[in-house]
C-alpha cells in the first residue's frame, strides 16, 4: 500500500505542480492587465480572462487575477464585465457543452453592452468611450489568445511563424502598456532631480524592440514602434517613443555584430536623442535596464526568434529556384526539337549542327537537374608548368591552362604548328575553347568535336594545334587523357615510368578527327607530366631517365617542371618547349 502511494504521488505531484504553476502565471498576468488603465477605461483584465479561455484553458484562475487587480485599482466596470462574461459562459455551456472561439468573444462583447448603461450612460461621449473598450477588449483578448500559444511555444523551444512572432509582438505591446510606472521623490534632489518617474514599459518595450531587431532586421524598428505607441497609453509622452525608434534605427545597422554592440550602439544612439529632445535622465536609466537585458539573453531564444526568417528565405530561394529550373527544361525542350531540323542523315555540316544543338540542350538539362549532395574531394593536386620559346623567338607558340570544374580538375596544354605569334593564336583558341565548352557543362565528347570544327573554320592555309587534356576527379582520383596528336603522357609511380600512348590526329585539320582516349586510376604520390613535342624530341633517349630524376628527385611540382625544361633546353632549342607535371596527393 505505502508503495502504491509513493508510486502515486511521484506521478502526480509533478504535474500538479506544473499545473499549478501555469495557473498562477495566468492570474498574476490577468492582475496585471486589470489594473492597468483608467477609472472609465480599462478593457485588458477581461481580455485577458476571454484570452485565456480562448487558448483552450479554464477561465478561472485568470478571473481571481482579473478580479483582484480590478478590485485593487479601482476599475469597478471592468471587473463586473469579467464576472458577467464568466458567469454567462457557465450558463451558455449548460445549454451547449462546447463553445467555439466566435461565440466566446461575442459573449464577452454581450457582455459589455449589457453593462453599457450602468458604466457608461450619462453621455453620448461616455457611450461612445464604452464602446471603443468593448471593442479594444475584443481585438486584446485575440492578441493575448494567440500571443499566450505563441509564448507557450517558444518557452517550449519550438520555432515560430511568421503569424506566431507578429502575436507574440502584439502580446509584448499590450504588456509593456500595462506595467506600471512609479513616481519616486527624492528629498536631496541629485543628477535625476527632486521627482523621479519610471516607466517600466519603457524598459521591456527597450529590451523588446532590441530583440525582434536581433531576429528580424529592420523591421525591429517597426516593433519599437508599436512598442512605443502602446507605452504612451500608461502615459509615457512621445518623446521617450521617438527616441526609442531612432535608437533602435541605429541598433538595427548593427544586427551581425554581437549583443553588447547592439546594445552599446541603442544605448549611445537613445542618449544622444534624449539630449536633443530634453529627457530627463531616468529615461537612460530605463533604456540602460532594457539593453542590459537583452545582452544578458541566452542566445539559444534568439536563434529560435531568428529561425523562422532564415526559413523563410530559405524557402523563397527554393521556390525561385524551382522556377528557373522549370524554365531551364522549357528552353532545353526547345534547343532539342530545333536539333531535330538538322536530319542526321543529311550533309556532315548538317548532323554537326544537329549534335550540337542535341549538346546544348543536354547541358542545359543538366543545369536544371537536381543538385545532388557531392562526394567529399579525397584527393588534392599541385600543378608546377614550365615553358620556353624557340631559340630566337620572343613569343612562344605553346599554350597552357588550368581549370576547376566542379570536383574535378581540368589540365590543358596545346601546340600550335610552327612557332610564334599565329602558333600562339591557334594553340591558346583551342585551350580556351575546349576548356570553357567543359566548365558551362558540355562532355567531352561533346566540346572536342565543337573544338575542331571552329578551328578548322577559324583557321588560315592549313593552320592547327595539337591539344592534350587530363581531367583529374579529385574524389576518387580517376583520370582521363584526352589527346589530339602530342606526344605520350607519363605517370611516374614509386619510381617507376608508365606511358599513356596517343595516335591520334591534330585538331582543326580534318572533320573526322577523334582524339585518343586513356583513363587512369591516379593514386597518392603519382605524378603525372604533360609535354609538346618540342621537349619530347629534345630528351629523347634520355627522356624516361630525366622523368625518374628530375621528377622523382624534385621538391616541388615547379621545380620538377623547371629541372624538365633546363634538361631540354641542354640538349636543343630548336622548338617551343612547354611542360606541366601534376602530383597526387
Amino acid at each position: 500500500m505505502t508503495e502504491t502511494l509513493q508510486r502515486l504521488q511521484a506521478a502526480v505531484l509533478p504535474r500538479l505542480r506544473a499545473f499549478g504553476a501555469s495557473r498562477a502565471l495566468e492570474a498574476a498576468l490577468a492582475f496585471l492587465f486589470a489594473a492597468a488603465g483608467s477609472a472609465g477605461f480599462a478593457p485588458l483584465g477581461p481580455a485577458a480572462v476571454a484570452g485565456a479561455w480562448l487558448m483552450g484553458a479554464l477561465p478561472f484562475p485568470a478571473l481571481f487575477g482579473a478580479a483582484a487587480g480590478a478590485l485593487f485599482a479601482g476599475h469597478y466596470a471592468a471587473l463586473a464585465a469579467s464576472a458577467l462574461y464568466v458567469g454567462g459562459g457557465l450558463l451558455f455551456s449548460v445549454w451547449r457543452r462546447r463553445m467555439h472561439q466566435a461565440e466566446k468573444l461575442a459573449l464577452l462583447g454581450a457582455a459589455y453592452l449589457l453593462l453599457l448603461p450602468f458604466f457608461h450612460g450619462e453621455s453620448a461621449q461616455d457611450c461612445l468611450i464604452g464602446v471603443a473598450e468593448l471593442t479594444l477588449a475584443c481585438f486584446a483578448a485575440i492578441a493575448f489568445a494567440r500571443g499566450g500559444a505563441a509564448l507557450a511555444a517558444f518557452l517550449a523551444g519550438r520555432r515560430l511563424r511568421g503569424m506566431d512572432q507578429a502575436a507574440l509582438l502584439l502580446f509584448a505591446a499590450l504588456f509593456a502598456a500595462a506595467l506600471p510606472c512609479l513616481t519616486f521623490v527624492l528629498p536631496s534632489g541629485g543628477p535625476f532631480g527632486m521627482e523621479v518617474t519610471l516607466y517600466f514599459g519603457a524598459a521591456f518595450a527597450a529590451f523588446a524592440a532590441l530583440c525582434a531587431v536581433r531576429a528580424r532586421g529592420a523591421e525591429g524598428v517597426a516593433a519599437a514602434v508599436l512598442l512605443g505607441a502602446a507605452c504612451m497609453l500608461r502615459g509615457m509622452d512621445i518623446a521617450r517613443t521617438g527616441a526609442l525608434s531612432l535608437a533602435v534605427l541605429l541598433a538595427a545597422a548593427l544586427q551581425r555584430t554581437g549583443k553588447w554592440v547592439i546594445a552599446g550602439g541603442f544605448l549611445a544612439a537613445w542618449a544622444a536623442a534624449a539630449a536633443a529632445f530634453a529627457l530627463p535622465a531616468s529615461a537612460l536609466l530605463e533604456a540602460a535596464f532594457g539593453a542590459i537585458c537583452f545582452a544578458l539573453l541566452p542566445n539559444r531564444y534568439m536563434q529560435r526568434l531568428a529561425a523562422y526568417s532564415t526559413r523563410r528565405e530559405r524557402s523563397e530561394a527554393e521556390r525561385m529556384l524551382a522556377l528557373t529550373r522549370a524554365q531551364l527544361r522549357g528552353t532545353a525542350d526547345v534547343i532539342r526539337e530545333v536539333s531535330e531540323l538538322f536530319s542526321p542523315g543529311e550533309d556532315e555540316n548538317a548532323a554537326f549542327t544537329h549534335r550540337q544543338l542535341r549538346g546544348v540542350s543536354g547541358v542545359i538539362e543538366r543545369l536544371a537537374e537536381e543538385t545532388p549532395e557531392g562526394k567529399r574531394n579525397r584527393f588534392d593536386v599541385r600543378v608546377g608548368v614550365a615553358g620556353c620559346p624557340k631559340a630566337g623567338n620572343a613569343e612562344t607558340g605553346d599554350s597552357m591552362a588550368l581549370r576547376r570544374i566542379g570536383g574535378e580538375l581540368l589540365l590543358l596544354l596545346s601546340d600550335g604548328m610552327g612557332t610564334g605569334v599565329c602558333a600562339r593564336r591557334e594553340s591558346s583558341a583551342a585551350v580556351a575553347i575546349f576548356g570553357d565548352l567543359l566548365s558551362v557543362g558540355f562532355a567531352p565528347e561533346e566540346a572536342q568535336e565543337c573544338v575542331n570544327r571552329l578551328l578548322m573554320i577559324k583557321g588560315e592555309r592549313e593552320m592547327y594545334a595539337t591539344l592534350d587534356a587530363l581531367l583529374i576527379d579529385l574524389r576518387d582520383g580517376r583520370a582521363r587523357f584526352i589527346k589530339y596528336g602530342t606526344p605520350p603522357a607519363y605517370i611516374l609511380r614509386g619510381g617507376r615510368v608508365h606511358t599513356v600512348y596517343a595516335e591520334a590526329l591534330p585538331i582543326g585539320i580534318l572533320p573526322e578527327a577523334r582524339p585518343s582516349v586513356h583513363e587512369f586510376s591516379l593514386r597518392r604520390g603519382d605524378a603525372v607530366i604533360l609535354m609538346t613535342d618540342g621537349l619530347f624530341d629534345a630528351l629523347g633517349t634520355e627522356l624516361f631517365a630525366s622523368l625518374v630524376e628530375r621528377v622523382g628527385g624534385a621538391n616541388t611540382v615547379d621545380d620538377a617542371a623547371q629541372a624538365l625544361l633546363s634538361a631540354g633546353r641542354e640538349k636543343s632549342g630548336a622548338d617551343d618547349m612547354s611542360v606541366l607535371v601534376a602530383r597526387v596527393g
